[in-house]
C-alpha cells in the first residue's frame, strides 16, 4: 500500500462492521481502517448503494460504552477486485465521539 502524505493521522487496520446510512438506506460495510480524523469502509460490488458524497457512520467499538456516530465526506473511492471501498472523512462528529475513537485507537497500538 502506498503511503499517502495527505494524511493528517495514522491510521490503524480494524475488522469490524460499521453502519452506514447512504441515500436514505442503511448497510454495514466493513471497517478495514481508523484514524482520528476519519475511516475506510469496504463492501462487495454490485449491492443497491447509490452514490452519495456525505454519508452517516455509526461505529459499536470493542470497549466504548456509545454508539460513536458520525458525519462523513466521500474523500476516495476505489475498486479492489469484487469489493469497493470508500475513504471518508470526519465531517461532524461529538468531542465525546472523537475521544472514543482515540482511546480505542490508543489501546489498539498499546498505548492505553
Amino acid at each position: 500500500m502506498k503511503k499517502n502524505n495527505r494524511r493528517k493521522n495514522k491510521r490503524i487496520s480494524v475488522n469490524l462492521l460499521a453502519g452506514e446510512t447512504v441515500g436514505g438506506r442503511y448497510h454495514l460495510p466493513l471497517l478495514a481502517n481508523l484514524s482520528e480524523t476519519g475511516l475506510y469502509i469496504e463492501s462487495p460490488s454490485g449491492l443497491d448503494r447509490p452514490p452519495a458524497h456525505d454519508r452517516v457512520v455509526e461505529l459499536a467499538l470493542p470497549g466504548a460504552r456509545d454508539l460513536v456516530w458520525a458525519r462523513c465526506k466521500v474523500v476516495r473511492h476505489d475498486q479492489r477486485g469484487f469489493f469497493q471501498g470508500h475513504a471518508l472523512e470526519f465531517v461532524d462528529i461529538s468531542a465525546h465521539d472523537r475521544l472514543q475513537i482515540r482511546s480505542y485507537l490508543q489501546r489498539c497500538v498499546g498505548i492505553a
